[in-house]
């Protein structure tokens, strides 16, 4: 049987559907979205929130940051040397199947900063005793590494490392995890599986919130070898192909029975979007030809876009005032028809997260 052909326009809305990103398919709590888009990218606590606003409903900024308190989803190091927001069912068995290849840099990183190998195993030890008592503030641990003889390092770069490979190696989390201050937890019990079978599990969930994709997509998310990316693609289970611009993807089946809208959907993404970060070369698609430079100017930031049918027609940045905020939009050219009403909405939801009254500006386009 031939594969189905999508057109650009469907392959960015299926794109937007399986990251949760469509009408249908939001979630109601933190640890759904997390769960539904696999991970959500949460370097910065501000822009992992408006990944959280997009991708779900009925929730506000504090209602969110109150459920992320609880145990049911963490902020971690895992992948990429930047930090995630994960469900916290999916750490537990995430971490062991992902975490060896990125320890063995942070080991590294650690030695040239002095901390030997039995050095970290006893700062190891002392951070999962301290977490296994109750939560740790980030200046608690900063004291708790010194006092084991480890200095913090310029700009905490010594500590930084610690904490990472704490996470890497399962002894702590980011608790607390939409909120500014960091406060450590102890991570998830580890769920062990084996390792092919764990790749066909985590390709399967790749593909329910980045379908339809290729593997090379997969390996370049998890920076992970081609090899093990075509092993966990055999073992993904029951998928179908389909043919797009960018060549033969594979897609879950439920992804292509979710029914695509007719009307623009508009969206504001935050900085670091995981939407023009989850494929390989899938800007390509996402940001219009000659504005790569405006989402991505470099030096590894993503600025927050404007999305209407899942491609980037601007971008934005949030200006907040007291008991009030505006979103300005700054669009790549004419915005396409309809958009300018999906714009006034996700402006006015943005202020309802925050529990403002926001209001939109377009510059000039």
């Amino acid at each position: 049987m031939k594969p189905a052909e999508l057109s650009d326009r469907e392959l960015r809305l299926h794109w937007k559907g399986s990251q949760r990103l469509l009408p249908g398919t939001r979630a109601k709590t933190v640890a759904a979205a997390a769960k539904g888009a696999l991970t959500i990218q949460a370097q910065d606590v501000p822009a992992a929130s408006l990944g959280v606003r997009a991708r779900t409903e009925g929730l506000t900024s504090d209602r969110a940051a109150k459920q992320a308190r609880g145990a049911s989803a963490f902020r971690s190091w895992l992948m990429r040397n930047t930090i995630f927001l994960f469900a916290a069912a999916d750490l537990a068995w995430m971490r062991p199947l992902l975490a060896e290849r990125p320890m063995r840099p942070a080991v590294r990183r650690l030695g040239q900063l002095g901390v030997t190998d039995a050095k970290r195993r006893r700062v190891m030890e002392a951070l999962g005793e301290r977490v296994a008592a109750g939560p740790l503030p980030r200046a608690e641990a900063i004291e708790l590494i010194e006092s084991l003889g480890v200095g913090h390092g310029e700009n905490n770069s010594t500590v930084y490392w610690v904490l990472h490979a704490a996470a890497l190696e399962g002894v702590l989390v980011v608790g607390h995890a939409l909120d500014r201050e960091q406060v450590y937890a102890a991570a998830p019990a580890s769920t062990q599986i084996d390792r092919v079978e764990g790749l066909g599990r985590l390709a399967r969930r790749y593909l329910d919130a980045y379908g339809p994709a290729g593997p090379d997509d997969f390996a370049y998310f998890f920076q992970l070898p081609k090899s093990e990316a075509r092993t966990a693609w055999e073992g993904a289970g029951r998928t179908v192909e389909v043919e797009t611009s960018r060549g033969t993807l594979t897609a879950l089946p439920a992804t292509l029975e979710r029914p695509l809208p007719d009307a623009p959907v508009v969206r504001l993404i935050g900085p670091w979007d995981h939407y023009v970060l989850g494929w390989s070369k899938g800007r390509a698609t996402t940001v219009p030809p000659g504005f790569e430079r405006e989402v991505h100017p470099g030096a590894g930031y993503l600025r927050a876009t404007a999305l209407a049918d899942g491609l980037a027609v601007g971008t934005w940045k949030l200006e907040r005032r007291r008991g009030s905020a505006t979103v300005a939009v700054k669009p790549f050219g004419k915005l396409p028809r309809g958009a300018r009403p999906g714009l006034e909405a996700e402006a006015a939801d943005v202020g309802r997260w925050l529990g403002v009254d926001a209001e939109l500006r377009v510059a000039p386009g």
